[in-house]
């Protein structure tokens, strides 16, 4: 092990955030349940988000889908039964009756089409997941029909089809639609102070089973000492993107923790269609995965929660555990610059996302300091979430860009590895920089694959290609980490976003 890895593992006790031997008793009630959440959303309206995993965190409880995941990552019905044709090409939902929007309007097949007609034009996830959608069929009242123009296996899994009321918008208009957002959840909105906070209370005429929480604050906090210490003082009954030298003190102190495997993963990605920068040449991207000792990272830094996997992790379609992992060997690293052209390395910019997943930060200055070591001076430059993706929509669309980000991505742990590779790695996708035909044509077919086992074989050739490519630096999946007062309890949603949703938190 280097000097380097050494030193990563021998500060990661200073790294942690020194807590109280006392806990003090968190106020928090049913009736007054206040959690600190890292991201504000970006707007109260789920059909126009442009940052669905942000958003979904708090207004998850107010707008839901036709379609959900439980908690053990199954996907169930929400507001819809569903009934996937065995050819692909159809899914025949049947509609909730009697279900009622917070303004009081029932939920009809004509917020199904309402839906999805105002998500097309405003909300990128959708457009992706919606591209193999032709037309809504209208059966009747309670029933509608998704026909698509492709067979198409991942638009189920991929979730998120929120619904809204299409006469509640025609009846006051878009500013105030967007303004006091209504839905069928089980919370209703009542205030929202940006920058601040968002007030939520139980939906007495809510369809389903009544939750717990009667009363709920998400506290918009985006410094992650400043969520720890909330809730050490009983500011807050709850937080989530808890910092994992943060975590072993916290369970010593007597708080509740849940962990969530989920997407995305902190990865290296690049820009591979400018033949004029470095890392055009896939020997360099290999390069720069040897130069980096991922375990250090996470043993030294992250107090080893994260894992690391070179493509999805075990249990998921794709998954092959013979692709050889790209090992810490800066000796190689080396090698493979000057086989490339560059023994004395080279300058190259490095975009960080500035978003809210704890170690992240960590991660880059740590990623910088390895590859100095082999030459590469990484020239880093911090943006937040949204201009992050403004700048990925740009860099995706041309040829010429010169980009090489640290970021969170789909890779593993989503509800559909399909899900993960359409968004980051297909070339008709705006979020994907790395450009492969080969890739492409694997993604489009496990995409129309039906069979689990032919899907899982399409995938895994995608992933082999994309891994003998270096067409990512997979550094460690992410562990979203939830912090409760002593009482309280929460059951995260697998296979998902993390998100708060209040019908899983518990009182003992």
């Amino acid at each position: 092990m280097s000097g380097f890895s050494n030193f990563l593992l021998s500060t990661a006790s200073a790294l942690a955030v020194t807590l109280s031997g006392s806990m003090l008793a968190a106020q928090t009630t049913p009736d007054n349940f206040i959690v600190a959440i890292a991201e504000e959303p970006d707007t109260l309206d789920l059909t126009s988000t442009g940052h669905a995993p942000g958003t979904r965190i708090s207004m998850e409880n107010v707008t839901e889908a036709l379609w959900r995941t439980n908690t053990d990552g199954e996907v169930v019905p929400g507001l819809a039964s569903f009934e996937l044709a065995e050819d692909g090409m159809s899914i025949l939902f049947h509609l909730r009756e009697g279900v009622k929007f917070h303004s009081g309007d029932e939920f009809t097949a004509d917020d199904v089409v309402f839906s999805h007609e105002r998500m097309t034009e405003r909300a990128p996830q959708h457009m992706r997941r919606a591209r193999n959608l032709d037309r809504i069929e209208v059966i009747d009242r309670y029933t509608v029909r998704f026909v698509f123009n492709t067979p198409d296996a991942g638009m189920l899994p991929a979730r998120g089809y929120s619904i809204a009321s299409r006469a509640y918008f025609e009846r006051v208009g878009e500013e105030e639609f967007v303004r006091h957002p209504v839905g069928t959840g089980p919370y209703e909105f009542v205030s929202y102070t940006p920058g601040t906070s968002m007030q939520l209370r139980r939906f007495a005429d809510y369809w389903g089973d009544a939750p717990e929480v009667e009363n709920a604050t998400f506290r918009f906090v985006r410094e992650a000492t400043t969520r720890v210490s909330q809730l050490q003082t009983g500011e807050v009954g709850m937080t989530m993107d808890v910092p994992y030298p943060d975590v072993a003190n916290l369970q010593s102190a007597g708080f509740n923790t849940a962990f969530l495997a989920a997407h995305p993963t902190v990865g290296i990605q690049f820009h591979n269609t400018n033949p004029d920068v470095p890392w055009h040449d896939s020997r360099v991207r290999r390069a720069i995965a040897h130069a980096i000792d991922r375990q250090a990272i996470i043993d030294g830094l992250l107090q080893g929660v994260p894992e690391v996997s070179e493509t999805v992790t075990e249990g998921e379609l794709g998954y092959d555990p013979d692709l050889e992992y790209n090992a810490y060997d800066p000796a190689r690293a080396r090698a493979l610059l000057a086989e490339a052209g560059y023994p004395d390395g080279f300058d190259m910019p490095f975009y960080i996302w500035g978003g809210a997943f704890a170690g992240m930060r960590e991660t880059a200055e740590a990623v910088v300091l390895y590859l100095q070591q082999i030459g590469i001076n990484a020239q880093a430059q911090t943006l937040d979430a949204s201009p992050f993706l403004t700048m990925l929509r740009e860099v995706s669309g041309t040829t010429d860009a010169e980009y090489v980000g640290i970021s969170a991505m789909p890779w593993a742990n989503q509800s559909d590895p399909t899900e993960a590779l359409s968004i980051a790695f297909y070339s008709r996708s705006p979020f994907a920089p790395y450009r492969n035909p080969e890739v492409d044509a694997f993604i489009a077919e496990a995409a129309s694959l039906i069979d689990p086992e032919p899907r899982d074989a399409a995938l895994r050739e995608a992933f082999r290609i994309m891994h003998e490519d270096t067409a990512i630096v997979p550094l460690w999946n992410f562990v979203a980490v939830y912090a409760m007062a002593d009482g309280v309890d929460f059951t995260p949603t697998q296979n998902w976003f993390p998100v708060v949703q209040l019908r899983d938190v518990t009182f003992d």
